[in-house]
């Protein structure tokens, strides 16, 4: 596929053996999350069951891209297209899947305006895509900076846009980690839908669309943060509490500095043992 060239995603649901599987993989990954991630999907009646709806999910960990596919389907039985990497598409077993699940290729390194293209087509047709705006898994726990032009697939069609929060996805698979910690809870929150008739009633007569369009990213960054923050903050009251008990260990005593004294002394200890 060119650079300028855009992929005309398939919307309607496969039949056959192919749906067979479709939904079967589904099912086996919403029992997978339930299970192994201890899914606590919040909000999930916000979800629009029809229209152009751009999805729109901070990317903490490796999961966040099925599992936005599974609670699509599974909780609003809904397709929703995303961009992959356009190798996936090179590997027979993983080029089925993401064709069923109406993937749509992107070269990370040069992927001019073909994919802006697929989105934009999928939205005008009334289809869900959902994007990661920061173009990579984020660097910490609250979603950082967009990409820019993220939202602009949405207000050329007029779309309906969807945030969500994958809330404690940087906890059970930290970026430094191969593999995830089964059996934590994974809470994730579905937002309300702005429309486009919501968020254009909010734009200044005087900024320009580019400009809102940025305004805007802002706005729903905020809004992908807050329960992470949230979390944050609990985190924090917990932590002061147990000092206050006098049953726990002071921030001090967290940071990285005393650990590493700590384990200075000893092994020192050990060596004039």
């Amino acid at each position: 596929m060119s650079r300028e060239q855009h992929v005309l995603v398939d919307q309607t649901r496969p039949t056959g053996w192919r749906g067979w599987i479709y939904r079967t993989a589904v099912n086996l990954a919403a029992a997978m999350g339930r299970v192994l991630f201890l899914w606590n999907v919040e909000g999930t009646d916000n979800i629009p069951r029809e229209g152009g709806t751009l999805i729109v999910a901070n990317h903490p960990s490796f999961l966040e891209p099925p599992s936005l596919v599974c609670i699509m389907i599974y909780f609003a039985d809904r397709d929703i297209s995303i961009m992959a990497w356009h190798k996936l598409f090179r590997i027979p077993v993983v080029r089925f899947f993401t064709k069923v699940y109406k993937a749509y290729p992107v070269n990370r390194e040069n992927p001019g305006r073909g994919p802006y293209q697929t989105l934009v087509h999928i939205l005008k047709n009334g289809g869900a895509a959902g994007v990661f705006p920061e173009g990579s898994r984020s660097e910490g726990r609250l979603m950082g900076p967009w990409k820019p032009g993220a939202l602009r697939a949405a207000f050329t069609a007029k779309a309906t846009i969807l945030p969500i929060t994958f809330v404690t996805a940087g906890e059970f698979w930290p970026r430094s980690s191969w593999r995830p910690r089964f059996f934590r809870k994974h809470h994730i929150k579905v937002h309300e839908a702005l429309t486009h008739e919501q968020y254009m009633a909010q734009k200044p007569a005087d900024v320009r669309d580019k400009d809102y369009q940025e305004q805007l990213a802002e706005h729903i960054r905020t809004i992908v943060n807050q329960p992470i923050l949230d979390r944050l903050g609990e985190g924090e009251a917990r932590m002061l509490a147990a000092e206050a008990a006098g049953d726990g260990v002071t921030r001090a005593e967290q940071a990285p500095e005393h650990t590493r004294e700590a384990r200075y002394a000893a092994a020192q200890t050990r060596l004039s043992a």
